[in-house]
Parts: structure tokens; C-alpha cells; sequence
């Protein structure tokens, strides 16, 4: 199985209709036939802890059942679409990926 975690810090000076319009892209995702679950969320309310970062805008969480699932939704027309999309609305993303 492959996890993969994708942190987005959209840019400050998004509205409120646009970052709706970037959520429903996110899950927009969940269509790529090799995703097995996705998940999209806001920073938790969680208690403030030296180890937290919660300064982001949205989480992504993604998973497929092997790196070939992954590979194929990297490459799948979806995904590129959201890229060509959407990627002018964050100044930050990083991604974790890993297999368990």
C-alpha cells in the first residue's frame, strides 16, 4: 500500500468561492480509477504541541495499493487537470509519501 500525504498553503489573498472551488477539485481526485480511499481536510482543532504543524490550508491524503496505482494517478488526465487548475493558488505544498 502507498500513502500519500499532500500539504497545500494556499496563497493569502484566495476567497473564500475560490478555495471552495480547490476543495471540490481535491475530491474531485477520489475519481482516478488506482485510488483506493482519499480523504481531504483543514487542520485539525487539535492542542497546540511544539511538534504540530497546522499551518497549512488543506490536507490531502491518498491511497492506492501499490506504487503502480500511485504512478498512474500522477500521470492521469484528472490529476493534470487539477495541476493546470489550481497550482497558481498555493505559494506552498509538500508531499510525504509512504508505503506500509
Amino acid at each position: 500500500m502507498v500513502v500519500h500525504s499532500v500539504y497545500f498553503w494556499l496563497k493569502e489573498d484566495i476567497c473564500e468561492a475560490k478555495k471552495q472551488a480547490f476543495y471540490e477539485g481535491l475530491l474531485e481526485l477520489s475519481k482516478i480509477p488506482s485510488v483506493v480511499k482519499l480523504y481531504v481536510g483543514t487542520p485539525a482543532q487539535t492542542a497546540k504541541r511544539p511538534v504540530i504543524d497546522d499551518s497549512y490550508t488543506f490536507g490531502l491524503v491518498v491511497i492506492f495499493s501499490n506504487i503502480e496505482g500511485h504512478d498512474a494517478y500522477q500521470n492521469h488526465e484528472i490529476h493534470r487537470n487539477f495541476l493546470s487548475e489550481f497550482s497558481s493558488f498555493w505559494n506552498k505544498v509538500l508531499i510525504y509519501d509512504f508505503e506500509c
